[in-house]
């Protein structure tokens, strides 16, 4: 009982001391203290600290708003635009004022002639002018080459990332005989050369698949998807490895073995939501890559095939006029410019917001 007592003693003793001290501190040393006490400090969740500091990257959020645009521009514009111009992207004007006295392209801002049922010429205009071809409007096929390039970037994207993530989380996770199998196939498949092997897959294919739309792609899209996506799962499967590597070795995956979850359980519910900030990373890389290979591929006439457009057909039929039209490579070219570099800053700002240690 004595102890107690002078327990209980000592304690009231250094409540007094510590509210003499209080009442020793000028008050506004003494409100900061009252704030200190009551005051609760709110936690901020992965999300929002990404968002947080995402927001401060003022051009990854500008290559964001663009690619926003963009998107609504191409897939929305570009009907809209058709509808009220009177004219589709494929519709010729050879013969009535699509080219000009000297057979060239017609301007920027020119009016042409549309012949309609009553033989009488309606008055089109084409804001960029007439195409290098058949005189088709400009405008009107820079905006549907741009949803045919979104369509082949978004779509190669999406598989390459699929099949690299599997095999990565795969390999990463279980380790042994699966690991040395799937990282010997990456290395083989990155002995290759990459190009090389993108153009004879595409010349081999050829237009087989060209009319396979699923009713709202365009034709020739599937074709360049399925040969980015199977011969460029490789880099994402190296990158989901390392990921999945560390993460296995982390207390949380232990913990999950001890309560007895299934490998299966494992990967699909602490694994993969771990994959999601390298995917996403990846996935704003991979587009703007995969953008530029097609307009390769469709530069050289393995790609996109006429009368379908695309920014790298457009490309190839623009030479023949490089000094007396030189507007029509700029147009595709600068739509080319902006949108890599938009999705270059966009992932280059989520890669820094989601690890912000590799910024430092």
């Amino acid at each position: 009982m004595s102890n107690l007592a002078d327990s209980a003693e000592a304690a009231a003793n250094g409540q007094a001391v510590i509210l003499r001290g209080r009442a020793a501190l000028p008050p506004e040393d003494a409100a900061v203290d009252d704030d200190f006490d009551v005051g609760a400090v709110e936690a901020r969740g992965y999300w929002e600290g990404v968002w947080l500091r995402l927001r401060r990257d003022k051009l990854a959020l500008a290559g964001g708003v663009f690619i926003v645009l963009l998107f609504v521009t191409a897939f929305a514009g570009a009907p809209l635009a058709s509808h009220f111009l009177g004219h589709g992207p494929n519709e010729p004007f050879l013969v009535s004022g699509g080219l000009d006295a000297d057979q060239l392209p017609a301007g920027p801002w020119t009016h042409v002639g549309k012949l309609t049922e009553n033989g009488e010429l309606e008055q089109q205009l084409f804001v960029l002018g007439s195409d290098s071809t058949l005189a088709r409007d400009e405008f009107l096929r820079l905006l549907y080459g741009a949803q045919v390039s979104l369509e082949v970037g978004v779509g190669a994207t999406l598989l390459s990332l699929l099949l690299g993530s599997i095999a990565g989380a795969a390999a990463g996770f279980y380790r042994g005989w699966a690991d040395t199998t799937i990282s010997r196939l990456v290395d083989l498949t990155m002995a290759f050369p990459y190009l090389l092997f993108v153009i004879t897959l595409a010349g081999t294919l050829g237009t087989r698949l060209n009319h396979v739309t699923f009713g709202f792609l365009g034709e020739g899209v599937v074709t360049l998807v399925l040969v980015f996506g199977l011969l460029g799962w490789f880099y994402s499967a190296r990158v989901m490895r390392s990921v999945a590597l560390s993460i296995r070795e982390k207390e949380f995956i232990e913990a999950a073995r001890m309560v007895g979850a299934s490998n299966r359980r494992i990967i699909r519910s602490h694994v993969f939501p771990h994959l999601v900030g390298p995917l996403i990373v990846l996935a704003t890389l991979n587009v703007a890559a995969f953008i530029l290979a097609e307009a390769g591929l469709s530069f050289l006439g393995l790609g996109i095939q006429l009368p379908t457009a695309s920014w790298g057909n457009l490309l190839a039929d623009a030479p023949q006029y490089y000094t007396s039209r030189p507007l029509l490579m700029v147009w595709p070219g600068v739509a080319l410019l902006l949108t890599t570099l938009a999705f270059n800053l966009l992932g280059d700002g989520l890669r820094d917001a989601f690890d912000p240690r590799g910024s430092r």
